[in-house]
Formats: structure tokens, sequence, C-alpha cells
């Protein structure tokens, strides 16, 4: 690509990055986001291997593709851009409920448990969940395309979204993941083997938490080098060297759960309201659950009715939150 072309490409991008933010602030929105910019940093990609990033103390949000290795938008849709910087501005709010003296403390959590990415998933999805799940839709796409398998996963992909989508989120998840990646690994063995080059699977993470029980094994699985472990039993699950009564009882060992023994607790009250505009938002979420009980009553997978009970009780908190209010 030439110079001025890949020039004009990324002044493009950025318009729809910035368009993206001003419908973020019609949800989400605070004082203080109006100082930030959107900018473009393809460095930050060849650092973090991440498309986009939120800079607090300089009042950034930079997205870092095309750039010499990847030379497509990572995320090309309008609504991804949406959940992308939900998602990056939602980790201020998670800075100022749990965090609000001690930044350096919220990055160290952020460094060994995958739960201030579940918050901020969590937060983002009390107002844009579809554009959360596109996020992830496009992000497993733009990772197999960046490793020549644009064939991608066929009608594998989108059960594997939203139970991807609900680990990002932290909330419960009902499907036998380990039997579904066996038969998606023999139906697309080259896309999957690619797709376990992740760093960590999110289907396979516990249960959104505040930061005082990352530690507390009745919430499954949420240590980054946990996670990283797991991946690496899933290739020889998948490769035979594991059966699956063998690595369940690893995984046991581990606490790997993604549904919720103790009945008192609800992952999505490990996440305030502060800056959710509740009656934009209510309205959002409610649209999410007719689509989602759409595709769970004509699937015989358990994840879309798990994304619909999800964003219920998403949606009956705001709605306690709302009454409040009045």
């Amino acid at each position: 690509m030439k110079e001025t072309d890949l020039s004009h490409l990324i002044a493009k991008i950025k318009l729809e990055w910035d368009k993206a933010f001003k419908m973020m602030l019609r949800y989400f929105e605070t004082e203080a986001f109006k100082s930030f910019r959107i900018e473009y940093d393809p460095s930050i990609w060849y650092q973090f291997k991440n498309p986009a990033l939120i800079f607090p103390a300089e009042r950034e949000m930079r997205f870092s593709t095309p750039n010499a290795h990847i030379k497509f938008d990572y995320y090309p849709s309008i609504l991804a851009k949406f959940g992308i910087i939900g998602h990056n501005f939602a980790y201020l709010a998670d800075m100022d409920e749990y965090y609000p003296y001690n930044f350096s403390l919220f990055l160290w959590e952020q460094k060994e448990f995958i739960t201030p990415l579940q918050r901020a998933n969590l937060r983002a999805a009390h107002f844009i969940p579809d554009a959360l799940v596109e996020v992830t839709r496009e992000g497993l796409r733009s990772f197999l395309k960046a490793r020549d398998e644009e064939n991608g996963m066929g009608s594998y992909e989108d059960p594997l979204v939203i139970m991807e989508t609900l680990g990002f989120l932290g909330m419960p998840r009902r499907d036998d993941i380990l039997k579904f990646f066996r038969e998606l690994s023999e139906a697309k063995e080259s896309a999957f083997d690619t797709f376990l080059e992740t760093p960590y699977i999110p289907s396979f993470a516990g249960l959104a938490t505040p930061p005082t029980l990352n530690d507390d094994k009745r919430y499954g699985i949420r240590r980054r080098d946990e996670l990283t472990r797991v991946k690496q039993l899933i290739g020889r699950y998948v490769s035979d060297e594991l059966t699956y009564e063998e690595i369940s009882a690893v995984l046991k060992k581990k606490g790997y759960t993604t549904k919720i023994a103790d009945s008192s607790y609800k992952p999505e009250d490990s996440v305030d309201l502060r800056w959710v505009k509740l009656d934009s938002a209510m309205e959002r979420v409610k649209k999410s659950i007719s689509v989602y009980e759409h595709k769970a009553a004509h699937s015989s997978y358990y994840c879309y009715a798990d994304m619909a009970d999800a964003l219920r009780s998403i949606y009956e908190k705001e709605m306690t939150a709302h009454k409040s209010y009045v």
C-alpha cells in the first residue's frame, strides 16, 4: 500500500473512531471523557499486541491498525469500534470504584487477573451488549485473517463468539465447552489450531468478581497464567494426549467453573452503574434480550439462553436503580 493511500485510510478510520466515541457519550458519559482525544499510534500494537488502548494520563484512546504487520482495520465496523471504546472507557469507572488513589494497584490486578477486563466488559454490557459481541466476532475474524485463516470457523463461529463473550463478561455458562471445542477442532482443525495461539480462552474463565474475591476458587479461574495453562491443556485434549476424563479432572483441581454454586452471588453486582445513562441503556439491553431469546429458541447450544439470562440480570439491576431515582 502506498504511503498516501495508507494516510487516507488511517484518516478515514480515525473519523470512524471519533464517531464511535460520540455514540458512547449517549449512553456512558462523564464530563471527564470530553477532554479525551482519539489518536493513531501503531506502536501500541508492537508493544501490547492490542488494536486500541486507553491512556488516562495522556487523555487519549489510541488505535494501532493498520500498521506494518496488520494491513487492515482490526475492527472494521462502527459497532465494534463502539464496543471497544465503551470497554476501554469502562476501565476508568473500574479504577474510580476500586482504585481511586492507587493506579499502580489497578495495573497489578490487570496484569495478574482477567477480572478487570471482565468488569470493564460487564460495565459496558449495561448499555451496549450487542457491540461487545461484535468486538469478539471481529476480533476473532481479524486474528484468523492476520494468520491467513480467512475461511474462519464457519457455522461454529456464532456459538463460539457468544461463549467467548460470556467469558469476557464473567457471566455464567452452561455449555460443555470441552466437547464443543473437540467438535470444532475436528470440523475446522487449521482455524482452531490458530485460535489456540491466542494468549488465553475466556470461555474457560471464571465469574466476574470484585478484587477481594480474585483468589477465591469458588468463582473459577481468573489468573491469567492459569488461563494460559488451560489453553495448553485444550491443545493436548484435542490432539488426544488427554482424555475427556483426564482434562476434566485437571480442570476441576484448578477450580474451573463457569457456574455459580453460591446462589446469593451475582456477578453483575461486581460493578456499579456510575456514568451509565439508564434510560438509553435499558432500551438497548432490552432489545438485545429479545435477540438472544429468539436465538435460544432455535439452537441446541445453551449459550444463547445464557446470554439472554445474563442480560436479564443486568436489566433487572438497571430497573431497580432506575426506580430509586424516580
